[in-house]
């Protein structure tokens, strides 16, 4: 009992140490204790997502002093940023200078009449919407969970790839090279790596889909959270909740990324939209300075110059924020930070053309922004540990050139409407786009968020529908994923658009409303019904055709059982090779032996070998297949190959019968042949 209850300390303590408290104590030091500018449950859910960027660079820092990475280190290193960031917050907040403009106001004025951004109304909600969050949040959590234990055994592709690396910093407690391969980034691996030291786990259980599980419900809040700035309305960010945490919450990029080990998606999905949000607070003052109004004191042009000075003055500390997530963005996916750049292409022109009449004093106000003081120092440090600390490795390998081009193979050609709709589903793909329109129906110049999630749906749709328009050579289906928290967000505006025109969010077009008076209320009840039902049957039938009824570990346990007996009896110069075809979760073998990413050779899918468009080596086919041939005989002289790992109901009588091989392990599901 005691053991156990030891486990969940320390698994509490790394959460809290590596994730949690770097974030909080970063936020408390640029916004001390006001929740005017930051509410309490924003702090919250973003302190992880700072706090996952904030360990990443103190593990940079690591390497570059060559430190070891280990439980200590990791564990005084966020101590010691803790302490810092708390020393400047008491610094700031004893040093704050007092303005007697600001002082004589507050004396007239009741503080609940200054302009400001109400935090506490913002999210501060009805009994009723309370308890359905809750129980949205509770069904959120219960179906990823029910599905996730079926799925929980470490048999995912990726997850074992992705492990690998990160077993290689626990036990060498240094950053992992790559070994030239840009396909994996640095940013993925350091926190999972620095709680697995810390809690002493082992790879081999659940942590590492916890972990990402964490990661995901963290994403879909910050979601919830932007969709509230951008609408200011309640019902939207709710709905947006249900769109996105029940209704398919196990379709890609959810609970079947998490099971699969996608580590880069699921990362790349939470800080994604939290950098979005920190540029959208950057960009707010544009619809918070026509609220900005003179109250009883006179000369008025001084109140207003103050507000704006006030409102200007967060705009800088949230773009600094802005940066240093995009930053970290780049040090986590490479291809998350390839979609951002891209939307951000669109994001700028669009704000602008929307905004043409006053494009002079946008163009200027954003550059203020953009080169304050606070806002280049972060840039500047940003630019210090790309290139001088720790650059990333897609950047040292040229990655980044092999994403740009023409389509080179028919699974970056692009997504038919039919693979996008089973993708991210039938009903938010069709209340998705219904919300674009009302979007620009409805649109808002001044409202940034707008054009925002505009450009974000836009340029992913467009990159994973027609990537030849824009060059991209990336996997479609990957894109296409993504799509599905921006349309999540459409979907609920949609919904919320159709059944409530007269809400002020859509003053722009008074006639919306007019012509739902002239709809009986009965008819629009027994739409919003039919509406409920069908999107309620197609989210939730996702999630219901994606849980395995009775999952079986037996074929695992086997291929793990085979790997701990290859360990015992092979030296290092010898070489195995397995099957990927027909072996389950054969990616984690290499967890066993920890003697290179590429070790143990794999024969990969068949199918690959007769892919014209990107020529393998047919060693690893040639061995398995036909190892009588006279090319597997040069192959096993050349790779010095011993030992075979192959499911025998699918490749044995090819070994069997001839006299060079001696098979020396068998299972069932696993034989082992070795060619002396």
């Amino acid at each position: 009992m005691f053991p156990a209850i030891h486990s969940q300390i320390l698994l509490y303590f790394s959460i809290a140490i590596i994730l949690l408290l770097p974030g909080y104590f970063l936020l408390l030091a640029v916004f001390g204790k006001d929740e005017n500018r930051i509410s309490l449950l924003e702090r919250f859910v973003f302190s992880f997502g700072l706090g996952l960027i904030v360990t990443d660079f103190i593990a940079f820092a690591y390497s570059k002093a060559h430190i070891l990475i280990t439980a200590t280190s990791s564990i005084a290193g966020s101590v010691i940023f803790c302490g810092v960031c708390f020393c400047v917050y008491k610094y700031t907040n004893h040093n704050i200078k007092r303005d007697p403009i600001k002082d004589e106001i507050a004396a007239v004025v009741p503080s609940t009449e200054l302009p400001r951004n109400d935090n506490a109304n913002l999210f501060s909600f009805s009994k009723n919407q309370f308890l359905l969050i809750l129980i949205i949040l509770f069904l959120m959590i219960f179906i990823k969970v029910a599905y996730l234990s079926g799925t929980i055994a470490p048999t995912a592709t990726d997850m074992g790839h992705h492990t690998y690396w990160t077993k290689t910093l626990v036990e060498s407690g240094q950053l992992p090279t790559y070994d030239g391969m840009p396909d994996f980034i640095i940013g993925e691996h350091i926190a999972l790596g620095e709680m697995v030291m810390i809690n002493k786990l082992s790879f081999f259980g659940g942590f590492p889909v916890i972990f990402l599980l964490l990661i995901n419900l963290l994403g879909i809040l910050t979601v919830f959270l932007l969709t509230r700035r951008i609408f200011k309305n309640k019902n939207i960010a709710i709905l947006t909740l249900l769109f996105l945490g029940v209704l398919f919450a196990v379709t890609s990029p959810q609970a079947k990324f998490v099971s699969g080990g996608v580590m880069g998606n699921i990362m790349g999905n939470f800080l994604l939209p939290l950098s979005f949000y920190f540029y959208y607070r950057a960009m707010e003052f544009w619809e918070e300075e026509k609220n900005v109004e003179v109250q009883f004191i006179e000369p008025a042009g001084q109140q207003k110059e103050l507000d704006k000075s006030s409102l200007y003055s967060d705009s800088k500390t949230f773009l600094s924020l802005a940066a240093f997530t995009t930053f970290g963005l780049f040090y986590t996916h490479h291809l998350t930070a390839f979609i951002f750049l891209f939307v951000l292409t669109l994001l700028i022109p669009l704000f602008l053309a929307t905004n043409f009449s006053k494009i002079k004093e946008v163009l200027s106000q954003t550059l203020k922004l953009v080169f304050s003081a606070p806002v280049i120092t972060v840039f500047f440090i940003g630019l210090v540990f790309f290139f001088f600390i720790f650059t990333p490795n897609y950047v040292k390998n040229s990655a980044v050139g092999t994403a740009v081009g023409a389509p080179s193979k028919s699974t970056r050609e692009g997504l038919t409407i039919d693979n996008i709709k089973s993708s991210v589903g039938e009903a938010r793909l069709a209340f998705g786009f219904l919300g674009l329109l009302c979007l620009a129906f409805f649109y808002r110049k001044k409202n940034f968020g707008f054009a925002l999630l505009a450009a974000w749906t836009i340029m992913l749709f467009i990159m994973s529908f027609a990537p030849q328009l824009l060059f991209v050579n990336l996997p479609s289906a990957r894109i296409g994923n993504y799509m599905s928290y921006p349309l999540a967000i459409l979907s609920a505006y949609a919904l919320y658009a159709i059944f409530n025109p007269n809400d002020p969010l859509f003053e722009k077009n008074k006639s919306w409303g007019h012509a739902q008076s002239l709809i009986p209320l009965k008819f629009l009840r027994s739409a919003f019904l039919l509406f409920a039902v069908f999107v309620f049957a197609s989210g939730l039938k996702d999630s219901a055709d994606a849980f395995k009824k009775s999952p079986d570990f037996t074929p695992t346990s086997e291929t793990f059982n085979a790997s701990a007996y290859l360990k015992q009896i092979t030296a290092e110069n010898e070489v195995i090779l397995k099957d990927h075809n027909y072996l389950s979760g054969d990616t984690w073998v290499k967890l066993f032996f920890m003697r290179g990413y590429l070790y143990p050779l794999s024969r990969s899918y068949l199918k690959r070998y007769e892919d014209a468009t990107k020529p393998r080596e047919m060693c690893t086919l040639y061995m398995i297949s036909k190892p009588d041939s006279i090319d597997a005989k040069n192959c096993f002289t050349t790779t010095n190959t011993k030992y075979l790992m192959v499911n025998p109901r699918y490749d044995s009588s090819q070994f069997t019968k001839l006299n060079n091989f001696d098979e020396i392990y068998n299972s069932g599901e696993v034989a082992i042949y070795h060619r002396p």
